[in-house]
């Protein structure tokens, strides 16, 4: 089962690297799988450590793959990293096992601690096809323009009849990244 978290590694000067990322469960293990290349690849390379972040805020995913640096968070308790202030349950994990795979190895780990600072509400469909839309948006490079305008246009059936405020803005930020690539 693939779930959509946001994930952060960290360099050797533990500089924090945030990405939104779809993270395997399998059993009792966690895979990560990061692109060749990336930031995310190189840290886990230098530094066996990372926290898995589940949020609803749909705006943290959309801002961490258009490129924001800057989010708000807090230092871990059991490995040197961070957390995201306002996650809702955060894992942190140590990468037990490398397999490599030329364009997307996988990192497996275990679960060191894991921390539940408030309860999950459930997604509402709007911030579902903000999820969906970043995922498109993340392989905007790969994807026929065509296939993710068309997936587009079924997406914001759910922006329109179920956004709230944040994401109506999640979703301008993402349409603006689309429609730049033309």
């Amino acid at each position: 089962m693939i779930r959509e978290s946001i994930v952060i590694t960290t360099d050797l000067k533990k500089k924090p690297h945030i990405v939104p990322m779809g993270i395997i469960f399998k059993k009792n293990k966690i895979i990560i799988s990061p692109f060749i290349p990336s930031q995310t690849y190189l840290n886990l390379k230098d530094n066996p450590y990372a926290v898995i972040n589940f949020t609803e805020d749909v705006n943290i995913f959309v801002d961490a793959l258009l490129g924001k640096k800057k989010f708000k968070i807090k230092p871990t308790k059991k490995i040197k990293s961070f957390y995201l202030n306002n996650a809702l349950t955060y894992l942190e994990v140590k990468i037990t096992k490398f397999i490599e795979d030329k364009i997307r190895p996988k990192f497996e780990c275990e679960i060191l601690k894991e921390t539940s600072l408030n309860s999950f509400k459930g997604f509402n469909r709007a911030q579902l096809s903000v999820i969906e839309a970043a995922i498109l948006v993340s392989r905007i490079n790969i994807i026929s323009m065509q296939k993710i305008k068309k997936e587009i246009n079924y997406l914001k059936i759910a922006i329109d009849k179920t956004a709230g405020k944040n994401e109506k803005i999640a979703w301008k930020k993402l349409i603006k990244k689309i429609n730049n690539k033309k």
